[in-house]
């Protein structure tokens, strides 16, 4: 039991450092690998967020089994705690910095400090309601509400009846453009509105309408758990997770001539590949640590990060505000002064890494720390 746990923990540990890492470049200058496919396709960074739900699949399984998936008082109040508690985490980042880029805003240099903190506090009327942890936690309530209801026979029948309807949405309501037009902004608009999506692109990536496959892609997960860790036998573990990222993969790949691989509509051809690969990169690992008994260095780097995986993802949002944006003497952040240092020497997209590279380490420090005082905090 333990080691099976310890390779989830390093598959959680290698996306929560992948997230951190490419969510913070030091400068638009980045790698190609290291960006998300601009509407269509996939690159690397698009899978670390799908590999993290597909692991959070098969870890509400194995936290369902210790309440026999029926309902209690206990089970009920964890998953609505847990829920609503990633939710409005999301919600209190995305507030603290608008709240500060408010402050340090040249547009309110006028203001004396009274107006200006009410000024940036008072950001509710156009903050972003969703986003990553919110994904995360709705995906995981209604996961769990299914779970804990559902026959689990009939989540793979539930499964395809989400993908069949997502994907007929987008075939007959303009799903594949990428403005305003699509149906998936259009619902975000009307439920939302336009000043609580997000401003940069068109629809919003974490979206009301791409939750309904996100559902579906951790309930792939969770089926996943459901199989392969019943099993007793090591070696059959391997061979299944092994066969349904296979499968998962071929069929993902031959289905995105019909519907297109796009993590930023969430298709279900793009849950397909992305939950295959995390199969397949979980068979790996569970060849490596359980069956070989592999332990090295890069292993226990990323175990930190697995331990306390969602509590070091909402450090690495809050520190960008020490770090990213406050000025320091002269007007520049720390990430500025820290990247116009290394990239005379380095390239614009080689130090836009490196800045990357150290505030993964930096965060991880703060990881290490729980690590060895054995700290694990649930979120």
């Amino acid at each position: 039991m333990q080691q099976r746990i310890q390779s989830v923990d390093i598959l959680r540990g290698i996306t929560i450092a992948g997230m951190i890492l490419v969510n913070n470049p030091g400068s638009d200058s980045v790698y190609a690998p290291l960006e998300h496919a601009e509407w269509i396709g996939l690159t690397p960074t698009d899978l670390v967020f799908p590999f993290f739900m597909f692991i959070m699949g098969i870890t509400t399984y194995l936290s369902l089994r210790k309440f026999n998936f029926e309902w209690s008082w206990p089970c009920a109040r964890k998953v609505l705690k847990r829920a609503l508690l990633l939710w409005f985490i999301g919600l209190a980042i995305a507030w603290s910095i608008g709240f500060v880029r408010g402050l340090i805003s040249p547009d309110h240099a006028a203001l004396s400090l009274g107006e200006r903190l009410w000024v940036s506090a008072n950001t509710l009327d156009h903050i972003r309601i969703l986003g990553v942890l919110p994904r995360l936690g709705i995906c995981y309530g209604l996961a769990s509400v299914v779970g804990l209801s559902v026959n689990h026979r009939f989540i793979p029948w539930l499964i395809a009846l989400i993908f069949i309807g997502y994907y007929i949405l987008l075939q007959v309501a303009n799903g594949y453009a990428h403005d305003a037009s699509n149906i998936l902004a259009i619902v975000d608009d009307l439920i939302l509105g336009h000043n609580h999506v997000y401003r940069w692109e068109s629809p919003d990536p974490e979206g009301i309408l791409s939750t309904l496959p996100a559902l579906g892609h951790v309930l792939i997960g969770f089926c996943v758990g459901r199989v392969v860790m019943n099993l007793d036998n090591l070696n059959d573990k391997i061979e299944r997770l092994f066969i349904y990222g296979a499968v998962l993969l071929m069929v993902g790949f031959l289905l995105s001539y019909a519907c297109p691989i796009s993590k930023k509509l969430w298709t279900p051809t793009f849950s397909l590949v992305s939950c295959g690969l995390g199969s397949l990169l979980l068979a790996l690992l569970t060849w490596v640590i359980d069956k070989r008994q592999h332990r090295d260095a890069s292993l226990r780097f990323v175990h930190v990060f697995g331990v306390n995986p969602l509590a070091l993802y909402v450090l690495s949002d809050l520190l960008l505000i020490p770090l990213s944006m406050l000025p320091l003497v002269g007007g520049e952040s720390f990430q500025s002064v820290a990247y116009g240092a290394m990239e005379p020497w380095l390239g614009a997209k080689a130090a836009s890494l490196a800045w990357a590279v150290v505030y993964v380490l930096i965060n991880w420090c703060f990881g290490y720390y729980l690590f060895k005082k054995k700290i694990y905090i649930k979120l």
